[in-house]
């Protein structure tokens, strides 16, 4: 099978030292079975040695997740730490990072695992400990710092891409079931009825666009609406699984304020859904949509809400308030309505948070 040839000649540019070509060659292999594990793992170690680290846990978490079973008993006990991590076996995954700290005490991608499990667990202090060391040994880490920022109370403009992007491509598979059946999440399901209201039950819009559109929970209320539907999703796993549903008539992956900028196209509708929690200072988002807008065109999002303009919570996510976004929309939006709302659970409590229906001036 060409597959496994690409990802031989890989391993042997792997050995000799020829990182870069073996890159390229587990690549070709993928590209000709996405879900080879043996190249998949293949791609992570290389990443990894190369200090490209969140490239490197990306791929290593594909690997567990095609073949588990192959996963727990490989040599490699990262993959052994991400499964037990994603099965909720905190301990256990702490145990075993603590073997591989000490066989390998300056890399850093463990020290951000680490961090990671001690989050979880609500082990604040060792968790800030735990991130402070991976950003001393490779200062640039994106993901160490917005965590570091988001537990010592230091609100940054928005997190890192690769933070996002990561922590959506890795819930990809459980986003529904997680969602729906433990946080009780069902904003997407009453925005239909937030419009309908606005124009009695008779609004039909020509272009509807969904930013932030995951898996394409709200699509399908959404696609009633209006005659052409796209979405965008930063995370590349998010827009695999909302293809499937043959809601969208067109899906871009990357960032919002990027896509909107190159689709040079305009829309009726935008909405954005538990997005805008992602983001902290919102400007340059609301100026690229206004800049898309059609006449009268209208914009629905929601936030978690807060007494201060924005700030990052522990929680990783921004919260924004009302006299913020009234702020930064006026000159652009008029507001049709706002209504608080219950967001999702978290534990057992509910976030609260602000639905918003503006209206492009």
């Amino acid at each position: 099978m060409k597959h496994r040839f690409f990802n031989i000649k890989g391993l042997k540019h792997l050995r000799s030292g020829s990182v870069d070509l073996a890159i390229e060659c587990f690549q070709k292999s993928l590209t000709l079975d996405a879900n080879y594990f043996e190249a998949t793992y293949n791609l992570g170690l290389s990443y990894h040695q190369i200090g490209q680290l969140d490239l490197a846990i990306r791929s290593y978490k594909k690997a567990v997740l095609i073949n588990p079973i192959i996963a727990i008993r490989h040599n490699n006990k990262i993959l052994s730490v991400i499964h037990l991590f994603m099965e909720g076996l905190i301990p256990d995954a702490i145990d075993t990072l603590n073997e591989l700290i000490q066989q390998n005490p300056n890399d850093a991608l463990l020290y951000n695992m680490m961090g990671g499990c001690f989050t979880r667990t609500n082990q604040i202090d060792k968790a800030v400990q735990s991130y402070k060391l991976a950003i001393k040994l490779k200062p640039n880490y994106s993901v160490p710092i917005h965590m570091l920022n988001s537990l010592t109370g230091y609100t940054s403009e928005e997190p890192p891409m690769e933070y996002v992007r990561n922590l959506f491509d890795d819930y990809a598979e459980s986003y529904d079931e997680s969602m729906l059946n433990h946080l009780e999440y069902n904003l997407p399901f009453i925005i239909k009825d937030i419009i309908l209201k606005l124009d009695h039950g008779t609004r039909n819009f020509d272009k509807a666009i969904d930013l932030g559109c995951g898996t394409g929970l709200a699509g399908k209320d959404l696609k009633s609406l209006c005659e052409n539907l796209s979405g965008i999703d930063i995370s590349e796993n998010m827009v695999d699984r909302a293809k499937k549903l043959n809601i969208y008539d067109n899906l871009f992956v990357g960032d919002i304020v990027d896509k909107l900028t190159e689709i040079n196209d305009n829309f009726d509708l935008f909405v954005s859904l538990d997005v805008l929690i992602y983001v902290g200072d919102l400007k340059s988002i609301f100026h690229a949509i206004r800049k898309r807008c059609n006449k009268n065109a209208l914009f629905i999002f929601s936030i978690e809400v807060q007494d201060k303009a924005f700030s990052l919570q522990k929680s990783a996510r921004y919260a924004h308030s009302n006299n913020y976004i009234l702020e930064i929309s006026a000159n652009i939006f008029e507001l049709l309505d706002s209504q608080n709302i219950r967001l999702r659970k978290e534990g057992n409590e509910w976030i609260e948070g602000k639905v918003y229906v503006l209206r492009a001036k």
